[in-house]
């Protein structure tokens, strides 16, 4: 990689840094998504962005999750987004998930739930860093157990399809159907969420619209064990470990050698393969054998995840693959650099360092062609949605 793909990076970061104290006195500072179409805090963007400010300024790191901390309700949520420096507009309040339609100054859902790894590498061993972060930390993943795991089987559950960071992808279409993100019966979804107070429980008791999403608990186990490393609790690696035995047991498909959400109180699985399917090739604890199926049989595949750049959202087997931009639904086949950042890794770890650098390369040549966007077209490198997208940055942690 050039210094000069860095100095854009590190430039790129800088430019939509924002810092303040909010009319109730809370102090914050964070990197906008991308400062003209997204300014505002979002979770798992927060997360990626202090990854990569480690490398740059670690102060400004550490600031970032630190502000992620300060948004935590006192239950343990960690919201999907906050409203730092004004609340939202009259355009895009209602497609918030917030506690009022106007007035909030966040989200009462929550997304990713990346914080607990994202907090062990910017401490990057630092013990005084970790042991300030392990109480507010074990409230958040207390939280998720408590709220988000009704059934009490060690999968967390989302309610909303943002919540798992992937609003449009298509395994969500027959779980939410006319409710989808991308359809109009969204805005419905949402204020139905919001008249029963967000509350998990009442709203699974009563609806069928909520998913144990793959991707949202390999972060949650992820996380589970970071927090262990840092607390040395017992507590957060048994449900670490629970988890990634839930997703094993009831997840898998042998047949297909993919990893399915659990949808509806009957828990059937979501059969289209997307990258969230792939995730648990993560998971280090899974068998060598899945992870090899994982990576051998569909990450580097060319008629399926193989791509010429980066790795699709969405394998190109499917009906539902769409490379191309698409205003409203953007998870259904580009590729986005956070895909890769979660999956190069243990390819690596495996022993695919060829094909995992060829990955890494792709993304490269095609950032420093197109700039830092939102997300590229797997096949010809074009960059779509939002420019000076920050977590595209995290070519330069990869």
């Amino acid at each position: 990689m050039t210094e000069r793909l860095k100095t854009l990076a590190e430039g790129l970061l800088r430019a939509g840094w924002r810092q303040g104290i909010r009319s109730d006195g809370t102090p914050f500072g964070f990197t906008c998504p991308a400062p003209h179409r997204y300014p505002h805090q979002w979770y798992w963007d927060s997360c990626f962005h202090a990854i990569v400010w480690r490398h740059f300024d670690p102060g400004r790191a550490r600031e970032e999750l630190r502000t992620l901390v300060r948004s935590m309700s006192p239950e343990g949520l960690v919201p999907h987004t906050v409203f730092w420096a004004g609340r939202a507009r009259w355009r895009r309040a209602p497609v918030y998930a917030t506690a009022s339609l106007f007035g909030s100054m966040a989200t009462a859902h929550t997304q990713t739930p990346l914080l607990a790894v994202a907090w062990e590498l910017v401490a990057d061993g630092d013990r005084e860093f970790e042991r300030e972060g392990v109480g507010p930390l074990a409230r958040h993943y207390d939280w998720l157990e408590s709220d988000r795991d009704p059934d009490g089987d060690g999968l967390v559950s989302i309610l909303l399809p943002d919540e798992s960071g992937l609003d449009d992808s298509p395994k969500y279409d027959r779980v939410y159907r006319r409710l989808a993100h991308h359809r109009p019966g969204y805005f419905w979804l949402v204020e139905r969420h919001r008249r029963r107070g967000y509350s998990t429980h009442a709203i699974v008791e009563r609806f069928d619209h909520h998913v144990e999403d793959v991707l949202f608990n390999v972060a949650y186990a992820l996380s589970l064990r970071a927090l262990h490393r840092m607390s040395g609790e017992p507590r957060f690696l048994r449900r670490a470990e629970r988890a990634e035995a839930a997703l094993m047991e009831r997840c898998w498909d042998q047949r297909r050698g993919l990893f399915f959400d659990l949808a509806t109180p009957s828990e059937r699985q979501v059969d289209v393969s997307t990258w969230s399917s792939l995730t648990p090739l993560a998971l280090t604890a899974l068998p060598e054998e899945v992870r090899r199926r994982l990576a051998e049989e569909h990450v580097l595949d060319p008629r399926r995840y193989g791509a010429p750049v980066g790795i699709p959202s969405v394998s190109m087997e499917e009906p539902s693959f769409r490379p191309g931009f698409d205003r409203f639904r953007c998870w259904r086949g580009p590729s986005w650099v956070n895909t890769a950042w979660l999956l190069v890794p243990p390819l690596r770890e495996l022993g695919y360092e060829d094909e995992a650098q060829r990955i890494v390369r792709s993304l490269a040549d095609t950032v420093e062609r197109r700039g830092f966007r939102e997300y590229y077209n797997p096949l010809t490198g074009k960059g779509h949605g939002a420019r000076d997208f920050g977590w595209s940055t995290l070519v330069v942690d990869l």
